[in-house]
């Protein structure tokens, strides 16, 4: 199992879109994807409490991101908003990508940035400068990977068409975290309304 893992982790890194394909050709059901999914909320949630107990910030953070709960709750939300966001931007502009395949995908690319941030936290003691250029560049390699595993979901062949269903989806999880936020009461957080 973690050897499938590893296995996958380096496909993906390079060889998305033939990871994606494998990925979409495994077919979990819902259900496990939905567990899957808490799991993936929970594992980053976990790594990211212990490295501020481990480090903590100059400044007091805002509750949404010391509270474990409402951070949980921040991701999972965004990541839901992703996966709806992602497959019906797609599919407006001619994508054909089904929600289990982009649910199936993305919740991967959480595993994966778990799998970033833990390696992070271990440099972090060690080599903190090294620490902080990883969580960079995986970030930037992460954006590159989505719009691969967009495009490959989707059926577009053109990235560029990927780029425009990403551009949509992302007004989309703005607008939908900002009613979240709206929701949860924003001013109790620690956080300054613009209005």
């Amino acid at each position: 199992m973690l050897s499938a893992f590893i296995n996958l982790m380096i496909g993906t890194l390079s060889q998305p879109r033939d990871a994606a394909a494998e990925i979409l050709s495994i077919r979990p059901n819902r259900s496990v994807m939905w567990s899957a999914l808490v799991l993936a909320v929970l594992l980053n949630t976990m790594v990211y409490q212990i490295s501020l107990f481990a480090s903590p910030p100059q400044v007091a953070l805002p509750v949404i991101f010391s509270s474990p709960i409402i951070f949980a709750i921040l991701i999972g939300s965004g990541l839901v908003l992703s996966i709806y966001s992602i497959t019906y931007a797609g599919r407006f502009i001619g994508g054909r990508a089904v929600l289990d395949d982009v649910m199936a995908l993305l919740i991967w690319l959480q595993f994966l940035r778990f799998a970033v941030q833990l390696a992070a936290f271990l440099l972090m003691p060690i080599i903190p400068g090294i620490a902080g250029l990883l969580i960079l560049c995986a970030t930037l390699y992460g954006m590159w990977l989505l719009l691969q595993f967009v495009d490959v979901a989707h059926g577009f062949e053109n990235l560029l068409t990927s780029f425009f269903a990403l551009i949509l989806s992302g007004l989309g999880i703005v607008l939908g975290l900002a009613i979240l936020l709206s929701l949860l009461g924003v001013q109790n957080m620690g956080l300054t309304p613009y209005v």
